[in-house]
């Protein structure tokens, strides 16, 4: 008898051991992340630089940052007229065609940052510019892994990477949709009965086209985006599917050559959660 209670005690004293001894198990999140896309207003006349988490947080503490804005060449060599949203936005460094890009400008808009509240998939503006000829197609943002770096000639050692730290200096910086990510989008191969878009007339010579969504829930609720082929959303509307049959999307007159329309699942839809679809444009 007493040796069985000396075997359970010495078993007892081995798990709590362990549970002291071993850290309690730690739910994954995801990694804290600032999602950067450019807009064009068309109302305003202007370009909005959009940022959105994947986190919620009051007074979330932006660190020093910056946002690289990218520029055809034949505009005017002068710094971007920066209107700030969020924290105080300048435009600090900018490099005119250089040799490495000779059709390119390049300007870096910096912030010293500030404490925001941000709410998860919530986009908020960071900051605005315009540009004297209003909507410039090619306009864009920096790719940190694409667009010359500053050892490359006539960068004049200016580092343009876009970069969104928090207090603690840890990189926050998620780039939004480029051109790449649209054409892997349109090349995506739809299966028969899936989810599918169509956009008539396409090519496109007015200042609209029809879209019809098929194979969705009526109710399911989508999110439509017009974007140029740089990857800046020009137009934005949400609505449910059974709305968008021979629905009449908006093409402004000044995109030239291609856009593409980008439409959006909400979260744990079956299917694809995001659809695209090229669109020519004769003008």
């Amino acid at each position: 008898m007493k040796l069985v209670r000396f075997i359970l005690a010495f078993v007892a004293h081995l798990v709590l051991g362990a549970l002291f001894l071993c850290p309690p198990a730690v739910a994954q999140v995801d990694k804290p992340q600032l999602t950067v896309n450019l807009t064009y207003n068309a109302e305003a006349k202007r370009y909005e630089v959009y940022a959105q988490s994947n986190f919620t947080q009051e007074r979330f503490l932006l660190g020093p940052s910056q946002i690289s804005i990218v520029v055809p060449g034949q505009m005017p060599d002068q710094s971007l007229n920066v209107v700030s949203a969020t924290a105080h936005w300048t435009d600090y460094s900018n490099v005119y065609a250089p040799a490495v890009a000779p059709l390119t400008d390049f300007h870096g808009i910096h912030s010293m940052g500030k404490n925001i509240d941000v709410q998860r998939d919530t986009p908020f503006m960071l900051f605005a510019f315009s540009l004297p000829a209003g909507y410039v197609d090619g306009v864009r943002l920096y790719l940190n892994d694409q667009d010359p770096g500053s050892v490359k000639k006539g960068m004049m050692g200016g580092d343009f990477n876009n970069t969104l730290s928090n207090h603690r200096g840890a990189e926050l910086f998620q780039r939004g949709t480029t051109q790449a990510d649209l054409d892997q989008l349109v090349m995506a191969e739809a299966k028969p009965g899936a989810p599918a878009i169509s956009v008539y007339p396409n090519p496109a010579t007015g200042d609209a086209v029809s879209l019809t969504v098929r194979h969705f829930e009526a109710d399911e609720r989508l999110t439509v985006r017009l974007l140029s082929a740089s990857g800046v959303e020009l137009y934005k509307l949400e609505n449910s599917a059974d709305q968008l049959v021979n629905y009449q999307l908006p093409v402004p007159r000044q995109l030239v050559s291609l856009v593409y329309l980008q439409v959006e699942r909400a979260a744990g839809k079956t299917g694809p959660r995001t659809l695209g679809q090229k669109l020519l444009l004769v003008r």
